[in-house]
């Protein structure tokens, strides 16, 4: 445990990592978040394959390609329901960490931009994930478009929104921002000594 808390200290002082609990809970999930078009899934998958890691990936697609019509905010509570039902499959089939490409912050954001509310039990899935650790994709690479992305022109000031509520909830969570590269160098550090943690104990 001492490791443990000597490591997270030295990332805080680095400003690679924000906001910890003191009781320092082995994570269950690495959950990869933030705005549209901000590298979550490239991230995820790399993340993924490097530590030979499940990937979670986001219900949402898969959703609204069957769906054919245009969604409504009973939807989001759906997708928030798939989404959940497959990460809790994940994490009890794996013995270690799991990687979520996406996450209910997503949802919630989404919900409360679009619809400007948010239903209570998406709230309640995200006060669960308090003991894992957020990776925020900043949007400093290019809008891509794709089929169910509606925001090229405001992603810093959704970007915003997720740090906001990320420092002022005080969950556990890293920048991830640059090229390529220095994003996957950024994760893997954050990454590496919990996976060490869970062969230990």
């Amino acid at each position: 445990m001492g490791l443990l808390v000597n490591f997270v200290h030295r990332l805080v002082c680095m400003r690679l990592i924000f906001f910890k609990k003191p009781d320092l809970k082995s994570p269950k999930r690495v959950v990869i978040t933030g705005p549209e078009s901000s590298g979550k899934s490239t991230l995820a998958n790399a993340i993924g394959d490097k530590f030979n890691l499940p990937v979670v990936e986001e219900y949402a697609v898969e959703y609204l390609s069957e769906k054919r019509s245009d969604y409504s905010f009973e939807d989001i509570l759906e997708i928030a329901r798939g989404q959940r039902e497959r990460e809790l499959q994940a994490t009890n089939r794996s013995k270690g960490l799991i990687i979520c490409d996406t996450s209910m912050l997503v949802l919630h954001i989404w919900s409360k931009v679009r619809f400007q509310t948010t239903d209570p039990l998406i709230l309640k899935w995200l006060e669960e994930l308090r003991d894992d650790l957020f990776l925020l994709c900043k949007p400093d690479i290019p809008w891509e478009p794709g089929p169910y992305r509606e925001n090229p022109h405001d992603r810093e000031d959704l970007y915003s929104l997720y740090l906001d509520w990320l420092r002022n909830k005080k969950y556990w969570f890293g920048i991830i921002e640059g090229d390529r590269d220095t994003r996957f160098e950024k994760a893997s550090t954050l990454i590496e000594p919990l996976l060490s943690k869970g062969k230990k104990s």
